[in-house]
């Protein structure tokens, strides 16, 4: 269904379908979750889960964005011509001061 946010709290090995949420989608202190849209979501903010899974439609592509926090082992799956694809959301970053101004960077282990 339609819904205008979602939130999922310390939940284990849980698994959400859903068309589209109007706001964004949050995940904190989980572990082992997947979630999978079949329409947009604009947000997904991830805090403290350990094994999150996103499957994203074709039409959530361009405008799904992450925020991540004390998280790991995170995947985006989506759709690449006929197949899906999978990479990591980045849980690795290198910390610079530049001018006075701290700047980040993904590891180069992404790369």
């Amino acid at each position: 269904g339609k819904f205008k946010s979602l939130i999922l709290d310390k939940c284990t090995s849980c698994s959400v379908i859903f068309d589209t949420i109007i706001s964004s989608t949050e995940t904190v202190n989980c572990k082992k979750v997947k979630f999978q849209v079949n329409g947009i979501c604009p947000a997904f903010t991830i805090d403290k889960t350990v094994n999150i899974l996103i499957w994203l439609s074709k039409e959530s592509l361009s405008v799904t964005n992450f925020t991540t926090s004390l998280s790991s082992e995170m995947n985006v799956s989506f759709p690449d011509g006929e197949d899906m694809k999978e990479l990591p959301i980045p849980e690795q970053f290198v910390h610079k001061l530049v001018d006075g101004v701290v700047t980040s960077d993904v590891s180069d282990l992404y790369h």
